[in-house]
């Protein structure tokens, strides 16, 4: 890993019973499972780790990411949207306390490029502690790097996730595009409702193959449930944030002002899209590579979840009722038809009904189809049951 500074092998070699703390600001530099593991071991290997903390509004992160940096240790501090200045504020504040407390840390591991940290870096110094800073090349403060102690690029240490190149960039381009942002641009004729339509397909398909190979001792039941789970609204939006597409959509003004980009629902549709988009510029082969990797990683945090107690983690109301149905009508398929769309494309209500042999048996709303559907399935189920 390239650095900024050389510091002498003696000061490298310091006494391994020095304390180091550990400080990460998730919103500056992006969280991967192999920059935690790299930073750990870097701060391990300076001394004694006494304490290691990661500061973001966690409902904007990768949940997978959030479990995995529990998983090794780290204490996740969450820090919401309205409080004051946000993460800078809370890391800066828990920094200063932490350096004045009795038998505080000798070194200190900063890992941000925000400049807001160099009146920080100035404080540790003021109190003989070590700084190392952890940055990444874009957007990076040359007076932070600057006066710490020591400072590294941590680009190299990893492989961020990116979306796949593409041979036609137009369908990437309209992937991204949401009906707010055509609707504010003449030039932009079409959205990408119709790539979230075959992206969802072949987003079903290929979940079924994979986890029918992953996990041959599973139920039919099982590997429904666990479908349902892999592929469902927060999960979609889960892999949508891994791949930072909320920076990257097409949006309108009115949607970005109404926080589009982390709105759960756009990020699925957006992630379902680009499947799409894939599917069609490099067929289904190369999706299956891009998509197992994050397909594998979610199965197994799913798995971890469920016992035998709570294995009903996983039932979606769909799937609930579709048992309903060949168990008490035979073998159909519930249809689940929209009928009704209101409010504002940025923040739209869908109304679902679900039939089954043209007899209505439920009805519901959500801000997307999916969610409209889970609706209507839940109102079935009641129906049926209470009959």
């Amino acid at each position: 890993m390239p650095r900024k500074k050389q510091e002498s092998s003696a000061k490298t070699k310091k006494s391994a019973q020095e304390k180091v703390a550990l400080y990460w600001d998730c919103q500056n530099v992006k969280i991967t499972p192999e920059r935690a593991d790299f930073l750990l071991k870097f701060a391990s290997d300076r001394g004694v780790v006494t304490s290691k903390k990661a500061y973001s509004n966690w409902k904007y992160e990768s949940k997978n990411h959030a479990q995995y940096l529990e998983k090794v240790g780290f204490e996740r501090v969450n820090v919401s949207d309205s409080a004051k200045n946000s993460v800078d504020h809370k890391l800066l504040v828990d920094c200063a306390d932490e350096v004045y407390a009795n038998d505080s840390p000798d070194r200190f591991i900063i890992v941000s490029g925000d400049g807001d940290f160099t009146g920080l870096v100035y404080l540790l110094k003021s109190r003989k502690k070590q700084v190392i800073v952890f940055a990444q090349p874009s957007g990076v403060s040359q007076e932070l790097i600057k006066n710490a102690d020591e400072s590294h690029f941590i680009e190299s240490v990893d492989e961020i996730p990116q979306i796949p190149p593409f041979r036609n960039p137009a369908l990437l381009t309209l992937a991204l595009t949401h009906r707010s942002y055509t609707n504010e641009h003449s030039t932009a004729d079409e959205d990408n409702e119709r790539l979230e339509f075959l992206g969802d397909s072949v987003l079903n398909f290929l979940s079924s193959q994979f986890l029918y190979h992953r996990y041959p001792d599973l139920s039919e039941s099982q590997l429904t449930r666990l479908r349902s789970a892999l592929v469902d609204e927060p999960q979609l939006a889960d892999f949508a944030r891994y791949l930072d597409l909320g920076k990257k959509m097409r949006l309108g003004k009115g949607t970005v002002k109404d926080k589009g980009r982390q709105n759960e629902s756009l990020l699925s549709n957006t992630f379902e899209a680009i499947i799409g988009a894939y599917f069609l510029d490099a067929g289904m082969e190369a999706v299956r590579n891009f998509i197992q990797p994050l397909f594998s990683a979610a199965a197994d945090s799913l798995l971890d979840t469920i016992s035998p107690t709570k294995s009903d983690m996983l039932v979606d109301c769909k799937n609930l009722f579709q048992e309903w149905v060949q168990a008490n009508l035979g073998p159909m398929q519930p249809e689940y038809e929209p009928i009704a769309k209101t409010g504002p494309d940025h923040a739209p209500q869908f109304t679902v009904k679900v039939t089954v042999a043209d007899k209505e048996y439920g009805r519901g709303t959500g801000s997307s189809k999916k969610e409209a559907e889970k609706r209507a399935a839940e109102a079935a189920l009641e129906k049926v049951s209470g009959s």
